[in-house]
Parts: structure tokens; C-alpha cells; sequence
């Protein structure tokens, strides 16, 4: 019988010690207090059971022992806590107070400026983010070199509330790694005050008059993207002539610059320090509600569109609790209300009509179907990464 409950309480422990691997959150560490207790519980019985021959106080001790180093062997519940990595302004004043009280988690969370952020992050391999939020070509590049974990999608019942015209995209296809959050364009926004006349092109952005009032993003791919328009490529070409091109442009651009600025250029746009930001949407947005004089431009010569995803990474220490925040954010109200705040457009069809008129309205934000027709998505362009490194190296460098 004492053989038969050992191996008993062996195998309680295999188990859990299975589970822990297997899924290092909340489930497991439940399962380790409830099978380590029994066993700890059990053990000391068939302990004493062994021990009746000998002095009381020995078996006494023995037992205490046992529900000690027992006790020891089952971990303590860390606290539960979710790392995020996000951009800047993509967050409502209430979405993680709200999420941390549902789920009586704390939430942390650093900002980046650009998708090359992402990458250099997580193949360093030593950050410990539950969640990042890449755009559409950097999840394409982060799923080739193995970086982001599938989705467990049965945890995702909200993902119902996504339009599928915003799901099995090119560079996910099936969303094994990714759900979308918001979509956008890069354009550039502008003083209406201060730059006259009609505005619905690139150049003006490289007009001598404006010069220390021009600003643009501290991002390569959109600055490539900007220039190779304005000469009438795609910003996805791999020709090394096509890309020294853009370069020379965005060096002849650079003395007219006032910065490369990926944060606060709305901000500067409102304090007339700038008159002319190539940058997303959204912030736009927010800056042409406080001021009627700022407008924004999606140019005659095509800008980029872009979807920004939340992606697991592959080695993130805590996954149910980022398939939990994943599930949370795309629930109607919570989305309406990240709309709201950010003044970004989103792939959640069940929250636009939570989402504030004015927001609806403002063509910035929801832009209609034939405006986006020149529009263009960035593609991973392979090896060719590395003519524009190399090029964008040397523009920052001067």
C-alpha cells in the first residue's frame, strides 16, 4: 500500500511539473499548490505511518520536515504582470487601469518610434515584452526569423468583431501570429496659414522656403517611402538605382530639415514650430481638432497605408495574460474607446458606432474608399534592406 501511494504522489508531481513547463502561467501555478499540497499532505501521513516504531518526537520532526521541504518545492505565485511594448499615443487614459483591475494584473509598458525598434529588441533576445504592436511588413519579418509565437486563436472570442477585410493579409496569412489593432496612413499635415494654395503633393516638402519648418519621421522606410514617390516608384523596389535615387533626394532634402521627429510632431504643428510633418494620421488628427488651420495631405503620388498588430513574442514569459489583454482590446467598447482617444481608424467593425461622430467624420482619420487608392503597403524587401541601411546610414550621418 505505502508503494502504491508513493508512486502516487510521484506521478502528482510529474504532472505538475509537466504543466508548469508546458504553461507557466496562472493554470499551473494553481495546479502546483493543489497537487504539491496533497502530495506534501499524503507523504507526511505514510511518513508517520512508517515511523510508528520509533520515538514520538522523531516522527514528529520527520513529518515537519517533509511539509517543509514540500512546501518549499511548490513555487510562490509571482505577481501576475504583462510587459508591453507599443507606440507612442495608442493607448486610452483607461485601458490598462481597466484591464488591471478586471484581472488583478499590473501592466507595464515602454513606447518605440519605429518598427526597426521592434526587431533590434527582440533579436537581442534579452527583453521580457508580452506584447508588441508591429506594423504589417515587420510582423512579415518578425515571423522569418522566428521571433513571435502562434495564437492560441480559441482564446480570441472578440476576434468576431474584426472586419475580415482586415484579417488574412499577405504577410499573415490565416493571423496565426498576429490581430490587427488600428490602421493608418502617412501623409504629411501642414499650416494652412502659413503654407497657402493648393497642397496634394511630396514636393512641397522640399521646397527651400520652408526651410527649418519641415519635418519628418525618424523612420527609414517611410522617409524612402516619401522620396520614392515623389519620383514615382513603389516603396517596395529592390533597384539599387531606383533607392540611390531616393537617397540623393532625401539628402538634398535634409539642410531644409528642422528635425526627424516621430513623436510629437502634431505638437509642433500647434506650436508653429513646424509647418510641414510628413506623419501618421491620427496625430494629425488630434492637432486639427484643436486648430482648424492645420489640414492633412495624403499626396497625388501615393503614401503608405499600414496596419498595426498585436504579436506575441516567441519567448514571452507570460502568455494567457497576453492572449487576455489581446481578447480584451478588441471587445466593442474597449476598441470605441482606444478610437476615441487616439484618433486612429480600426479594424473593429462591431465599435464604430461607439465611436464619436466628429471622429467618423474627420476624413483624416476615415479617409474614403477612392482617397486610398494610391495608396501602398510596405512589403519585407529581402536583401534589399540592406541598400537602404546602408543608405539611410549615411543621409543621418551628414
Amino acid at each position: 500500500m505505502r508503494h502504491k501511494i508513493l508512486a502516487f504522489i510521484l506521478v502528482c508531481l510529474v504532472v505538475a511539473r509537466r504543466l508548469d513547463f508546458a504553461s507557466p502561467g496562472l493554470a499551473a501555478t494553481i495546479a502546483w499548490i493543489v497537487v504539491g499540497a496533497f502530495a506534501c499532505v499524503v507523504g507526511a501521513l505514510v511518513l508517520a505511518r512508517i515511523l510508528v516504531r520509533v520515538p514520538r518526537w522523531v516522527g514528529v520532526c520527520l513529518c515537519a520536515l517533509v511539509l517543509i521541504l514540500g512546501a518549499k518545492s511548490v513555487p510562490h505565485r509571482q505577481e501576475s504582470k504583462l510587459n508591453l511594448y507599443i507606440w507612442s499615443a495608442y493607448l486610452a487614459p483607461d485601458t490598462l487601469p481597466e484591464f488591471e483591475k478586471r484581472h488583478g494584473v499590473k501592466v507595464s509598458f515602454d513606447t518605440y518610434d519605429s518598427n526597426e525598434a521592434i526587431l533590434a529588441k527582440l533579436q537581442a533576445g534579452n527583453v521580457d515584452y508580452d506584447l508588441v504592436v508591429p506594423s504589417d511588413y515587420m510582423v512579415e519579418i518578425l515571423i522569418r526569423e522566428n521571433l513571435l509565437a502562434e495564437l492560441d486563436k480559441g482564446a480570441l472570442k472578440n476576434l468576431k468583431n474584426i472586419d475580415p477585410a482586415f484579417l488574412d493579409k499577405p504577410y499573415d496569412p490565416g493571423n496565426r501570429y498576429s490581430v490587427p489593432y488600428f490602421w493608418g496612413t502617412t501623409g504629411f499635415g501642414y499650416r494652412k496659414d502659413k503654407v497657402p494654395g493648393v497642397i496634394d503633393s511630396w514636393k512641397v516638402l522640399w521646397d527651400p522656403k520652408y526651410r527649418d519648418r519641415i519635418t519628418m519621421l525618424d523612420d527609414m522606410r517611410e522617409n524612402f517611402s516619401a522620396a520614392l514617390h515623389s519620383l514615382g516608384y513603389s516603396s517596395n523596389t529592390t533597384s539599387t538605382a531606383e533607392i540611390q535615387q531616393a537617397k540623393e533626394l532625401l539628402m538634398k532634402q535634409k539642410p531644409l530639415l528642422k528635425s526627424y521627429n516621430s513623436g510629437n510632431f502634431h505638437e509642433m504643428l500647434l506650436s508653429g514650430d513646424a509647418w510641414l510633418v510628413q506623419g501618421f494620421n491620427g496625430q494629425v488628427a488630434k492637432a486639427m481638432k484643436e486648430n482648424p488651420n492645420i489640414g492633412y495631405c495624403l499626396p497625388k503620388e501615393g503614401c503608405t497605408i499600414s496596419f498595426d498588430n498585436l504579436c506575441i513574442p516567441r519567448n514571452a514569459p507570460h502568455r494567457e495574460l497576453a492572449l487576455l489583454f489581446m481578447d480584451y482590446v478588441m471587445e466593442a467598447e474597449v476598441a470605441a474607446k482606444l478610437v476615441n482617444a487616439c484618433y486612429y481608424s480600426t479594424p473593429n467593425r462591431e465599435c464604430v458606432p461607439q465611436v464619436s461622430a466628429h471622429i467618423r467624420e474627420n476624413s483624416a482619420i476615415f479617409p474614403a474608399r477612392e482617397n486610398l487608392a494610391h495608396t501602398e503597403l510596405i512589403h519585407d524587401v529581402g536583401r534589399a534592406v540592406e541598400a537602404y541601411d546602408a543608405a539611410w546610414t549615411e543621409i543621418k550621418s551628414r
